[in-house]
């Protein structure tokens, strides 16, 4: 097998952190979910430790102030994943359209243990060491020949890095590339081996507030760890905590240092997303507040990072939400300076359409800027105090993470 990469790329959306001045409390505690060294040489707070690990991350620079807090993510479909050129990896990646779950109610006694049986073979710890620390976090198989996906914040500064299969295999890893400095926390790693059993990805397109998550990880280095909840929130806006992200899935599936990179699945089995953050309380542990990267982000930027070690996505420049009825996508926020800013969109507008193709949702505008690349021209259309308006934007890269 070769590190072939897709062959074709698309684009994606959310905002910038913005340069208000405004920020949370300032005193770093735990902004990430990875463990902490196995074996510390001192004694070390909890709520300190990584807010330490891998100095040298970008990401980690521009948030290290943050208090109690960690990163998340978006939405999309399996139309559009089709459109990233995903099935051309080496490897065979397997994504499926994955119906509503609709999962009213307690979860099933036997639900989450279906969906661990079918997800688990397919989710690894990663063990990292640096100059002076270790640490370890989670990573998905993406592909049959190798190809391993996770957070950037997971692997920043690693000197070595080591992949444990759900076998108990060891191997070394090699970093193909990280999306860091596109603003989405995603590295993709390569080990040398053939016939590991890829998980197969869904979509986040069709899930519903209260559907069945279960997250799969090593918390606290428990290899093989599963917790069950629900879906809490879809297009949660995280700069409230100081993350340039606006499109997060929210969960209360428990999420624990050491879950960042594994898996969200829905009650199918599929993954639809990438652990990746919580709001934590003193012991940075789980408080039922935790955020994942959606599916269709995380495929968009593992492709380009195989492609060609880098990733660069379009950006209008809003954070959004669903109005009742399917009306459009309503605009919360507009960032201040980026695409939408510059062409005259503004908070409370109604975003009906794109290029004359119906926008009802967030997740329709999303699925559409997804497969746009930067500096394409987008007609927009929308709704402003009753009167409807087409307004002209070209789409900007998205700006990196700043601190």
């Amino acid at each position: 097998m070769t590190d072939e990469a897709p062959k074709e790329s698309t684009a994606t959306e959310e905002i910038p952190l913005r340069d208000d001045g405004t920020r949370p409390d300032p005193r770093p505690t735990s902004p990430w979910l990875e463990q902490p060294s196995k074996a510390p040489t001192t004694e070390i707070p909890a709520t300190d430790i990584f807010a330490d690990d891998h100095q040298r991350s970008i990401w980690r620079a521009a948030l290290a102030w943050l208090i109690a807090a960690m990163l998340g993510a978006g939405i999309g479909s399996f139309a559009m994943y089709q459109a990233l050129g995903g099935t051309s990896v080496s490897g065979s990646v397997k994504v499926v359209s994955a119906p509503p779950t609709s999962s009213n109610g307690p979860i099933p006694d036997n639900q989450a243990a279906a969906v661990a049986k079918e997800v688990l073979p397919s989710i690894v710890e990663i063990d990292v060491s640096g100059p002076a620390e270790q640490g370890l976090g989670s990573g998905i198989i993406y592909t049959a020949n190798g190809y391993i996906i996770t957070n950037d914040h997971v692997i920043s500064g690693a000197d070595t890095i080591e992949v444990n299969l759900a076998t108990g295999q060891k191997l070394p890893a090699r970093v193909i590339g990280s999306a860091i400095g596109s603003g989405v926390d995603i590295a993709v790693l390569k080990v040398n081996a053939t016939g590991l059993p890829a998980a197969t990805f869904g979509s986040t397109q069709r899930l519903l507030v209260g559907d069945t998550a279960v997250a799969i990880g090593s918390p606290f280095g428990l290899q093989a760890t599963v917790t069950a909840g629900v879906i809490s929130s879809l297009h949660r806006d995280l700069r409230q905590f100081g993350i340039p992200f606006s499109d997060a899935i929210q969960t209360d599936a428990p999420i624990n240092p050491g879950n960042s990179g594994g898996a969200l699945a829905d009650s199918t089995g599929h993954v639809v997303g990438v652990n990746q953050a919580i709001v934590g309380g003193d012991t940075g542990g789980n408080v039922g507040v935790g955020f994942a990267i959606p599916v269709e982000w995380v495929l968009r930027v593992a492709n380009q990072l195989i492609k060609s070690g880098h990733a660069q996505l379009a950006f209008l420049g809003i954070a959004g939400d669903n109005l009742p009825g399917a009306l459009g996508a309503h605009v919360n926020t507009v960032a201040p300076g980026g695409p939408a800013d510059r062409a005259g969109i503004r908070a409370d507008d109604v975003i009906t359409s794109l290029d004359g193709i119906k926008i009802d949702s967030m997740n329709a505008l999303i699925e559409f800027l997804l497969q746009k690349n930067v500096g394409d021209r987008v007609v927009v259309g929308l709704s402003r105090s009753g009167k409807h308006m087409n307004i002209d934007v070209t789409l900007a890269a998205r700006p990196a993470p700043t601190g």
